[in-house]
């Protein structure tokens, strides 16, 4: 014999394992592109900044042309303290975190876009009188005084290595490119290292481009020894971007890359 009771305790008891085991389920935010973008970043010229109230930059301009290529009707770029970029971008108040560099932590929450916006090379910073001369195994600064910024990693290779093993003859922790260059062009240090294109913008600023160099590759006097390179890279959030619109970007930043957009942009800033 049929037996209702038996068949709808049965019937209720799958239907409610059907709704959680959904709930496990990852959640498709497609993003409505007739809405604002919402862009988030710290204040780091000349990769993103603001001016008069507006949004300038290298990384700002290739956004906006991204968001132009793709349908985006309008992006609203808004510049917080770092650590709060990260958390707006974290909980979903920001559909976007720009100019960052990876780790395992934000995957968790958030999706890259994987095809590099900013690619940055750092250099050594000397003061324009020095003779001072840097081997790239960095095996001739036993009596060389540098600072390092404080909280910056320096990736694995030869330079954190110098750093680690102690090669140089001491290394201070500074907290910004201005305290650098003020040790720098006060004789507490020899060289520092910084991103080279935020560093010559600060040098350009302040008119010290007669009292700041940067060191040079040895086989090529012309060319700036580049210690280290660091990606960075446009980070979406989970909360409400889907992965195919992700998907688009990256495609469509590759597009900017070959048709010559970004390197236009580049060339805009450089000096």
């Amino acid at each position: 014999m049929f037996d209702v009771y038996s068949y709808s305790i049965r019937t209720n008891f799958l239907i409610t394992l059907f709704i959680s085991l959904c709930s496990f389920l990852p959640v498709s935010h497609a993003f409505d592109k007739n809405t604002p973008l919402i862009a988030a970043t710290l204040e780091y010229p000349p990769y993103e900044y603001s001016e008069n109230g507006k949004a300038k930059g290298i990384a700002v301009e290739i956004i906006r042309e991204v968001a132009r290529r793709t349908g985006v009707k309008h992006v609203q770029f808004n510049f917080y303290p770092w650590k709060r970029a990260v958390y707006s971008a974290k909980v979903g108040d920001s559909h976007l975190l720009f100019n960052a560099g990876k780790n395992e932590e934000r995957q968790l929450w958030g999706r890259y876009s994987d095809s590099v916006l900013i690619l940055q090379k750092y250099v050594l910073f000397k003061r324009a009188t020095s003779t001072i001369e840097v081997d790239n195994t960095f095996d001739n600064v036993s009596d060389v005084a540098i600072a390092i910024r404080m909280g910056y990693l320096y990736g694995t290779g030869p330079f954190r290595q110098a750093v680690d093993s102690e090669k140089f003859a001491s290394v201070t922790l500074s907290k910004s490119t201005q305290q650098s260059v003020n040790m720098l062009l006060g004789d507490r240090i020899d060289l520092f290292i910084g991103d080279y294109l935020p560093v010559m913008h600060y040098i350009k600023k302040h008119h010290l481009e007669n009292q700041i160099d940067v060191i040079k590759r040895k086989e090529a006097p012309t060319q700036n020894l580049i210690v280290l390179t660091w990606p960075t890279y446009l980070l979406f959030s989970k909360k409400n971007v889907d992965v195919h619109f992700v998907s688009e970007v990256k495609e469509t930043l590759d597009q900017m890359k070959d048709d010559g957009f970004v390197d236009e942009v580049f060339q805009r800033y450089m000096y």
